[in-house]
């Protein structure tokens, strides 16, 4: 089991934003992900696939936003370390800057992990599971 501590965003709003490791090949990008149940796949910055050189898909992906606002993005496949964990994943790449972190959705992240979220202890329990669907 893998334990982080909630990120504190204001003195009043904390989240469960945990630290990870985008790599393709020889290259890699320190970067951070937010734990979110409701997103059906992992999405990450655009601008990390294009330093990280990562072959994106010509199909635009739409997605909505919780504002409704439609974006696009495109498929490509990363490998993903989270606590020394590291597994290769397909995720969506999209313009998303105001967020300063990527999204740990359905597929890609929960299938991989079982999930704990305390809000009152502030920590996010992570468990890899031994079989992926």
């Amino acid at each position: 089991m893998i334990v982080f501590p909630y990120r504190q965003v204001t003195p009043q709003i904390a989240r469960p934003v945990i630290p990870l490791v985008l790599k393709n090949k020889s290259k890699f990008a320190l970067y951070s992900g937010l734990i979110d149940s409701g997103a059906d796949y992992c999405i990450f910055n655009i601008q990390i696939a294009h330093e990280l050189n990562v072959q994106l898909s010509s199909k635009k992906h739409k997605l909505k936003s919780i504002a409704r606002e439609k974006v696009i993005g495109y498929l490509g496949k990363v490998e993903i370390s989270i606590n020394g964990t590291s597994y290769n994943l397909t995720a969506i790449f999209a313009t998303m800057e105001e967020f300063g972190h990527g999204i740990l959705g359905q597929k890609g992240f929960f299938d991989h992990f079982d999930v704990k979220l305390s809000y009152q202890k502030q920590t996010i329990e992570l468990t890899k599971l031994k079989q992926v669907n």
